[in-house]
């Protein structure tokens, strides 16, 4: 009976293939009758959380989703229209979810509206992407937390939203606790542990998707014989641990280079400082950009170069740095470029400030790898640039 009255709370039962089209068809009425869908809200993923929160344009119309449909054109359009969107050269990411290829996993009906779980591709393994119906982010995306793993491993994610209102319903008052991802092949079903009491959680042909009302303590995993695969114990934030504080500026920042950007017309500086945990403070200034500043600038070895990329004021209309120190043993920087052009970049104090010019953003153009040179002109360091990587 207890078991029963946990199912309930959780609302597993919807996460089933047979309820999908239902709840589908009253996710349309819904939309319909809404109209409009503000929202915010704040996602916390565990295990194989992809690095960044992907994001996607909002529905015109949801067209009677169901379990193997493949997912709205909006969302499966999303990485080429808004993934990694400031990036003025794109940077090649395997590990994210390949939504061009999502299909529907699972559809919950949760206590705050229709949700759905997205199955996809990626490099390594597959993906499980979720998203609440009517939440949307910036310029009204969509906010779809994605988690990742290996097809022979279970890999799942939380996610505890606990501020805004989504389609009428506050979740400041009452979050939405979410448990979603895949049980691994060889897994014949799974189970989170409450204190005493073990929940299972309904499988859709291998996809999860459960609603919980409080943070459970423990992941498993069975075989079909019923013998336990992996036991995961979970240790949740209690709110007295350590406060983890971020380097700061500990001396007063000084010019270190000027360049004249975007064909004399904006002027960039780069200044430094030096930040608690020993390594580097370094701000970006210009007339017409926002400054770029932070202090987590690693001091480099000596035969190191600590330069990187950056993209200073996002994409479209930003400008492509390389900026950032050098090991002490580095007397002249070089920049490569995919046609063979090789370019000095001026060094001050061991830092460098370059720009990338805009004719060199497209294929064949790119600059692919710094390199550091001695006093006597000898190769003795090089970097390559994030877009040449293998693979990209």
């Amino acid at each position: 009976m207890d078991e029963l009255a946990l199912l309930k709370d959780f609302r597993l039962e919807d996460a089933s293939p047979d309820r999908a089209r239902e709840h589908a068809r009253a996710a349309l009425d819904a939309a319909a009758a809404r109209g409009r869908f503000p929202s915010r809200r704040m996602l916390v993923g565990l295990a194989f959380v992809s690095a960044a929160v992907l994001a996607g344009a909002a529905y015109g119309i949801v067209h009677e989703l169901i379990v193997g449909d493949p997912a709205p054109e909006e969302v499966r359009e999303q990485p080429a229209r808004f993934g990694h969107s400031a990036e003025l050269i794109p940077v090649p990411h395997p590990d994210d979810p390949q939504l061009e290829q999502a299909r529907v996993a699972a559809v919950l009906d949760s206590s705050a509206g229709t949700v759905y779980l997205f199955a996809s591709p990626n490099a390594g393994g597959l993906c499980a992407s979720t998203w609440l119906e009517g939440d949307h982010g910036y310029q009204g995306r969509l906010n779809m937390p994605s988690v990742c793993g290996q097809r022979d491993q279970s890999f799942y994610g939380f996610g505890n939203e606990d501020y805004g209102i989504v389609a009428g319903h506050d979740l400041g008052k009452n979050p939405l606790r979410l448990f979603w991802g895949r049980a691994g092949d060889g897994v014949a079903r799974v189970a989170l542990r409450f204190g005493g009491r073990t929940v299972g959680v309904p499988l859709t042909d291998r996809w999860f998707i459960a609603e919980f009302p409080s943070q459970p303590d423990e992941f498993l995993s069975y075989s079909a014989g019923g013998r336990v695969l992996v036991r995961q114990k979970f240790h949740w934030s209690t709110g007295h641990e350590p406060v983890y504080k971020p380097p700061h500026q500990v001396t007063q920042e000084h010019q270190v280079a000027r360049i004249r950007a975007r064909g004399a017309s904006e002027e960039v500086t780069l200044l430094v400082a030096r930040a608690s945990d020993g390594g580097f403070c370094q701000i970006v200034r210009s007339d017409r950009t926002p400054t770029n500043s932070g202090c987590s600038v690693a001091r480099p070895k000596a035969k190191e170069i600590g330069v990187a990329a950056m993209n200073f004021g996002g994409a479209p209309g930003g400008i492509l740095l390389l900026v950032g120190p050098v090991g002490s043993d580095i007397a002249k920087l070089e920049v490569h470029y995919q046609d063979g052009r090789v370019a000095n970049v001026p060094l001050s104090e061991g830092w460098a400030l370059y720009e990338v010019e805009d004719r060199d953003y497209v294929e064949g153009r790119r600059p692919e790898i710094i390199v550091g040179r001695d006093a006597s002109g000898r190769e003795i360091a090089s970097e390559r640039l994030p877009w040449a990587m293998p693979g990209g």
